[in-house]
């Protein structure tokens, strides 16, 4: 930059500051954040006629819930007409047993029972669903958004719930982050402070704030301290700049810490793979070969279905990475038959992968990293860097396994057994990467955030991703959609109890 043009460019934000403001507002609810939770927590409120103020620090509402699909609901209306057969007893008994008792059992039971309700609630809004079951390992729980105004999944119900909350008049507010809460002499929160790209205050008045602000995956640094994995292992997949900054704050005001857990999912990345293209869409499949960096074989493969357990068998693993090895063979299956395990509805399950053959030769040219092929076993192992003698074990282990159709190595479902020909191999690097946090901040039943004696911070509430307690440690696929439907329903019935209780 020359010196001209450094000069004008700190003029620029030297005028843009001087002519900033600050704003002293009064609302009844103060929303952080615009996701899924923070719009069902703005529209509710408004819908019993109280005056709203929603924060967002991008650009744009939705954050993560853009990239979600659908939302956990058990005897949904939608359910009853498929005479699907879960109930909500067997349903929270599961989830109990699943995440180990170390749940909110209270909240996971509101949970469970109020789904279908949260469901017909945003039917209201114009939102459609259909109930999908991607692998036999999960429920009919999955409830993706299918339509609102032409726009599906995540970013439909964001579209959904921004119209109902402009209808409403809640004042939304984008680039503009909370920065602190504030607090009466008591330790109550009665607002929060903002500001904007331009310098613009804000000093927000408020009989309740409810954050929304979302998980802290995007903050390398918070993965090492509050989830004490390394973020070079454990990454983020998607990242929407979500900091941690609600629960941060909160935790400033005396809040106290509780445990985080991930929505984690395995995948890959590197020069010449792109994200969810017909290439990258293999790292999903349960019919396979996994070698850990040793080149022996560590897990059975159709935990794939299973994508949370899956990116925790490859992080377990020694350089927390794995080498799916499949051959010539299946790659035809997947160009003409399709996949066996989807990637949610992005690639659902029989997909065809017609341009899998292209992705593959264009990353060869690249000279990836993290994809190779050899015409043997005794070259692959050179590829990938692993001893040869471990390798050749394993494929000839697993081979003989696929011919009897029996994996008396990991018990692997027989289905997904298919033989390695070695006339092409291919291995493709398999990471452990997460959609989402879950986590940080202990609630009570009424979503109020609780102090470190365990007593709530009268005017603060939690929801979504913020809260801690209602996944264990590993997140489920068992009941598909629980984060994205809690989001919603926390965010609600955040709101639900802040206006009942208002004076």
């Amino acid at each position: 930059m020359n010196k001209t043009i450094l000069v004008c460019a700190v003029s620029s934000c030297l005028m843009a500051f001087a002519n900033a403001a600050e704003y002293k507002l009064n609302t009844d609810v103060l929303v952080i954040g615009a996701g899924s939770a923070g719009l069902t927590a703005a529209v509710q409120s408004a819908e019993k006629g109280k005056k709203v103020i929603l924060l967002e620090k991008n650009p744009m509402v939705g954050g993560s819930s853009q990239f979600a699909e659908g939302l956990f609901a058990v005897e949904s209306e939608l359910n009853r007409l498929r005479s699907d057969t879960l109930t909500k007893e067997e349903a929270f008994k599961t989830l109990m047993e699943k995440h180990f008792y170390v749940i909110d059992g209270p909240k996971t039971k509101d949970y469970v029972e109020g789904s279908g309700e949260n469901i017909a609630w945003l039917t209201e809004h114009g939102i459609k669903f259909e109930v999908v079951r991607m692998t036999p390992w999960e429920e009919a729980t999955w409830h993706v958004i299918s339509d609102y105004k032409g726009t599906n999944h995540g970013a439909g119900l964001i579209k959904g719930l921004k119209d109902s909350a402009d209808k409403l008049g809640v004042d939304t507010k984008t680039s503009t982050p909370a920065t602190e809460l504030i607090q009466n002499d008591k330790g109550d929160v009665t607002g929060a402070k903002a500001a904007n790209k331009k310098g613009d205050t804000y000093i927000i008045q408020a009989k309740a704030v409810i954050l929304a602000s979302g998980g802290f995956g995007d903050d390398p640094k918070k993965i090492a301290e509050w989830a004490h994995r390394d973020p070079e292992g454990w990454k983020s997949s998607v990242n929407m700049n979500k900091t941690g900054d609600g629960i941060q704050m909160a935790l400033n005001a005396g809040a106290q810490m509780g445990p985080v857990s991930f929505v984690g999912h395995l995948g890959t990345e590197g020069k010449g793979i792109k994200f969810l293209s017909d290439l990258y869409t293999t790292s999903w499949q349960p019919s396979a070969l996994w070698v850990n960096s040793d080149g022996n074989r560590f897990a059975n493969e159709d935990v794939a279905f299973s994508f949370s357990q899956a990116a925790n068998a490859i992080y377990a693993q020694h350089g927390h990475y794995a080498w799916s090895i499949f051959d010539d063979s299946q790659v035809k299956y997947m160009m003409d038959k399709g996949i066996d395990s989807g990637i949610g509805v992005l690639a659902p399950v029989g997909k065809k992968l017609p341009n899998l053959q292209k992705d593959i030769d264009e990353a060869l040219a690249a000279d990836s990293d993290n994809f190779k092929a050899a015409d043997s076993v005794e070259q692959l192992a050179k590829e990938i860097g692993v001893p040869e003698a471990n390798l050749a074990a394993a494929v000839s282990a697993y081979n003989k396994g696929c011919e009897v159709q029996h994996d008396s190595q990991f018990f692997k479902l027989k289905n997904y057994m298919r033989p390695l020909n070695t006339k092409k191999l291919y291995a493709i690097k398999l990471k452990a990467y997460y959609f989402s946090s879950y986590g940080g901040l202990v609630t009570n039943r009424n979503h109020q955030v609780l102090d470190k004696n365990n007593k709530p911070i009268k005017g603060l509430y939690a929801t979504g991703l913020e809260v801690s307690n209602m996944v264990g440690p590993t997140y489920t696929t068992w009941s598909s959609g629980h984060a994205f439907g809690f989001a919603a329903f926390s965010g609600r019935h955040a709101a639900l109890h802040a206006t009942e209780n208002m004076k």
